[in-house]
């Protein structure tokens, strides 16, 4: 019987790591607090239970998994009678309206100057890339803050931080339920298995494991729609959308000796789509480009911000993404930098800035 499955105990990875503090700990000092995964996430669900108002927050830019993990948690809490707020500083893209919950959702900073009883943060490495940073501290009187997520670049700010490296924060919190036997009913599976199909790009990237499969597996039984969450994230898309694509698809450039194939959005197209749907591409590029090692979709944002989305096969791209002050997964990583993009006579986008050039996987001083 694998962990996880009922009767058996599941064993805590050491990546897992729950430390109540009156300060946030960093990486120095959490070895010596490793728990039981049963401990760590019953405290978790007593944190829950005991608070009153809790304020859960969804990642900036909002993907699949911070929605998908965050309206399960809040939808069990609603049960339960609690006051809930959600806040995402980038309101939910309409892509995910079948969720239940995604109603509850505001991007008005005003909620942080409320008194909360516990602050969970989905998803996040760290609070800046929340989005909310420069909100917490406005947050009046005492609070726990809890910290849930599963990427090896999280910077363990929470009073409270279960980390687990695993395919998504999304699978982070269905271990955590099944193991603390919280009933799962067909709205939390429905946002749990989408959190964990975006994160896998339906099953077909590195982060897609055997324990993913069967906790995908389990959440289908318990009435998890998933023809729902295939026809909204990846089916259906408009026209104007596709031909979107079709002309990134156009301007899809491969680089043999960096052996990275690249292309990128223009601002102006970026108002044609939405921040969701560009990850919709570069997951797909990554799944059909097979000369390549590595794909980079760089997108043009207003202000003279450039994003860019990197997806990995044998090359770690979050060593890549975190020195251009990114994060996130080995094959899975973005980064935002000041600069503009400039496109080479031969067609390749790279990122101008005032003391050196980004190309494509990597970087060189001018």
């Amino acid at each position: 019987m694998r962990e996880g499955q009922e009767g058996s105990p599941i064993h805590p990875p050491s990546s897992i790591l729950l430390i109540p503090l009156t300060d946030p700990p960093s990486r120095d000092n959490v070895g010596h607090s490793v728990m039981t995964a049963h401990h760590q996430y019953g405290r978790m669900i007593e944190a829950m239970r005991k608070a009153q108002r809790i304020l859960m927050v969804s990642h900036r830019k909002p993907d699949g998994d911070t929605i998908g993990a965050t309206t399960a948690v809040a939808h069990w809490c609603a049960n339960q009678g609690k006051d809930i707020t959600l806040f995402c500083a980038d309101v939910p893209p309409h892509l995910f309206h079948y969720l239940d919950q995604i109603h509850r959702y505001t991007n008005d900073p005003c909620v942080f100057d409320r008194a909360y009883d516990l602050v969970i943060v989905f998803d996040s490495g760290d609070l800046k890339y929340a989005g909310v940073d420069a909100y917490i501290p406005r947050i009046p009187g005492s609070y726990l803050l809890a910290n849930i997520d599963h990427h090896k670049t999280n910077q363990f700010y929470g009073h409270m931080n279960i980390v687990e490296f695993i395919s998504s924060t999304s699978e982070v919190i269905y271990r955590m339920f099944k193991a603390s036997s919280i009933p799962m009913d067909h709205a939390i599976a429905t946002s749990l298995l989408t959190g964990i199909c975006w994160d896998t790009s339906n099953f077909s990237n590195p982060l897609t494991s055997v324990d993913a499969m069967e906790a995908a597996s389990e959440l289908t039984q318990l009435g998890a729609r998933f023809n729902d969450i295939l026809s909204n994230l990846w089916y259906n898309k408009s026209t104007d959308v596709l031909k979107l694509w079709g002309l990134i698809l156009s301007r899809l450039h491969y680089n043999p000796r960096y052996d990275v194939a690249s292309s990128y959005f223009l601002k102006e197209e970026l108002e044609q789509t939405s921040s969701e749907l560009t990850e919709v591409i570069v997951n797909f590029l990554s799944a059909v480009v097979g000369e390549a090692d590595t794909i980079l979709l760089l997108k043009e944002m207003p202000n003279n911000v450039v994003r860019g989305s990197f997806r990995g096969n044998e090359r770690d791209v979050s060593k890549i993404a975190k020195f251009l002050g990114g994060g996130g997964h080995k094959g899975a990583s973005g980064f935002q930098v000041d600069g503009r993009l400039e496109i080479t006579n031969d067609g390749h986008p790279r990122i101008v800035q005032d003391d050196r050039t980004i190309e494509p996987g990597f970087v060189t001083e001018s």
